[in-house]
């Protein structure tokens, strides 16, 4: 359930709506007969977890499993609650992320965390006003706009949300100048970190949703894990270098191998010299269940159908191993050996799973990096999917030279050029917003507070977007903003229309300006306002009103008007915004994207429904 301080009416109201399938303590049977249990809160991460899968949610014929499945579409679009699996809700519970934060999602599409993490930065105070920001990467254009289209739910709370697209492994740090100079943490080898908390959720092979993908059976080798466990490490490694000092990283994955989980941990911990330590998060979310991290694990493939073990890094090696699985190993996927003792017992032999007999030596532990205190969840602890995730703290700048050396220099600039950006956020022009604050009556404060936050992302000012000051300050601010790729950030409070020859005031955009517009305003009637919310997209004409609401509309130029109830609002969600048009008529128009059409339908049959009760 969404946690910001301003959804806390609707969250209220939505759980009274929901008292017959979520409050049902009686088991229920879907259309083949299977018992499902009934749902369970979870106290840790403020949710609630069903007992049956969406599939059979989406096609039931039983009328409560029915009533569920619309009761959270419809809360789903208007950003209420948020629908996902709930291993996945893990790494932004245990960061316990707080308003001010600087928050980084490395991996973030398909944008289940990013919306939680926004939820926390947004949990006290109006959405959009937290002094910290979100930023969430991925490495694909197209799913970072899947991920747009999530978080948008969330309405202002958007404001403190910048999506890039980077390779997560490569993510530049904002706090690097472009330039050849760069300031180096005190001790340390890399530039200062940028963020307080890092969501680092890596690729994985993924075998921890064979629940839920069952597919994987058939498909699933060892091998997979070892294709990405490089990638996994250079990633962990370059979230490492971004945190600050005192700030706290979750690395995670929905597998179950060790050589993309434990092994990854301890190869970061060693590379970072002392500067990384494991946390232990038990206390952070005490109510679930889990497995300590492993501290010895063994590196094994598959060879026609036979399992293979590979004791050490050498054994890999070796020419009786097909070159191409050669190259697949890397020394860090084994664990870290101390001597065994001089007393120890014989190799022991056991058979392997598939028949092929495995030595088994004496026993190797890892060395003290606190590798059992690595969270992982199983499915038939808690009935969820399989997870690992481990909370980290940075404690001390990464170890290394101060400087860089002048030949080091010579060659990260060797056929190098930097080039621009693809995406950009520039200042809308001083002339339009004069413009428009002259229009709506926006005064001095609103000149202060919100003017120097307006951007927009072409010359042409087709849109203006309101950024809060902490994605201000960290994304187009800061020394080395160019370096990236923005995607998309902010509310839209403008957009022009082409049509209509204005700048149309968005329902998002006038909640932000609202305290500050003068002009512009209009009072409906009951009916008035009825008849304009039962028309969505369609014109009412001006002629249909009452004779003082006609004078005092046409008395303005076309364009968007603030709405509000004659008498006064009355706890009502109001005003909204209808716009003016050149056929002297009132048009609402209630702009969202692709998956969310429900929302405004919602919205706006919550307010008819409360303008009858009036």
């Amino acid at each position: 359930m969404n946690r910001m301080a301003s959804r806390r009416e609707e969250v209220k109201q939505a759980l009274d709506a929901s008292r017959t399938f979520l409050q049902n303590a009686r088991e229920t049977r879907d259309d083949r007969g299977r018992i499902i249990p009934p749902p369970t809160r979870l106290a840790w991460c403020d949710g609630w977890q069903l007992g049956v899968d969406k599939m059979s949610l989406k096609f039931s014929r039983n009328p409560m499993l029915r009533d569920l499945q619309r009761w959270l579409v419809k809360t789903n679009n208007t950003g209420v609650l948020t629908r996902q699996a709930v291993d996945s809700m893990v790494p932004a519970a245990i960061l316990q992320i707080e308003p001010h934060h600087r928050v980084l999602d490395l991996c973030a599409s398909p944008g289940s965390k990013t919306t939680q993490a926004l939820e926390a930065l947004n949990a006290n105070g109006a959405e959009g006003s937290a002094s910290g920001c979100v930023i969430a990467n991925d490495i694909n254009p197209m799913r970072c706009y899947f991920l747009v289209r999530r978080c948008s739910a969330l309405g202002n709370a958007t404001a403190n949300l910048m999506v890039t697209t980077h390779q997560a492994q490569w993510y530049p740090n904002v706090n690097v100048p472009v330039s050849d100079e760069v300031n180096a943490e005190s001790g340390g080898r890399y530039p200062e970190g940028s963020y307080d908390r890092i969501i680092c959720d890596v690729p994985c092979s993924g075998d921890g949703t064979l629940r839920k993908n069952p597919q994987i059976w058939s498909e699933w080798k060892p091998e997979f894990a070892m294709t990405l466990h490089k990638l996994q490490l250079h990633i962990a490694q370059r979230g490492a270098a971004l945190l600050k000092v005192g700030g706290y990283m979750v690395y995670s994955t929905c597998s179950f191998n060790p050589v993309e989980n434990e092994a990854v941990v301890a190869e970061l911990i060693k590379r970072c010299g002392g500067a990384i330590e494991i946390v232990d998060a038990s206390d952070r979310v005490p109510e679930l269940l889990r497995r300590p991290g492993l501290s010895t694990w063994r590196v094994v493939t598959m060879v026609e159908g036979d399992v293979v073990e590979y004791p050490k890094y050498e054994d890999s090696q070796k020419p009786s191993v097909p070159i191409g699985l050669k190259r697949k190993f890397a020394k860090s996927m084994w664990p870290q050996e101390q001597e065994a003792p001089k007393d120890a017992p014989p190799p022991q032999s056991r058979v392997g799973v598939l028949g092929k007999r495995i030595m088994r030596g004496p026993s190797a532990t890892s060395k003290s990096t606190g590798l059992e205190h690595c969270m992982r969840l199983v499915p038939h602890l808690q009935d969820m999917g399989g997870f690992f995730a481990v909370l980290l703290k940075k404690v001390a700048p990464i170890p290394g030279p101060k400087t860089a050396t002048k030949n080091d220099k010579a060659s990260a600039h060797s056929g190098y050029s930097r080039t621009a950006p693809k995406h950009s956020y520039s200042k809308v022009s001083i002339k339009l917003v004069k413009s428009l604050a002259k229009d709506f009556g926006l005064g001095e404060d609103f000149s202060k507070s919100i003017a120097k936050n307006l951007f927009s992302r072409s010359e042409q000012d087709k849109s203006v977007v309101y950024i809060a000051d902490g994605v201000k300050d960290h994304c187009i601010d800061s020394i080395g903003a160019e370096r990236m790729k923005c995607v998309w950030s902010g509310v839209k409070i403008w957009e022009k229309s082409e049509r209509d020859n204005f700048y149309m005031l968005t329902q998002d955009g006038m909640q932000i300006i609202e305290p500050f517009i003068t002009k512009r305003r209009v009072e409906l009637s009951r009916s008035e306002l009825k008849s304009v919310l039962n028309t969505l997209g369609r014109e009412v004409p001006l002629e249909t009103f009452a004779p003082a609401t006609r004078d005092a509309i046409r008395a303005l130029a076309p364009g968007s008007l603030v709405v509000s109830l004659k008498g006064g609002n009355r706890n009502l969600k109001l005003p909204i915004v209808i716009n003016y048009t050149d056929n002297d008529a009132l048009k609402l128009i209630w702009r969202y994207r692709k998956g969310l059409e429900q929302a405004p339908k919602v919205k706006i049959k919550s307010l008819l429904t409360a303008l009858d009760g009036i």
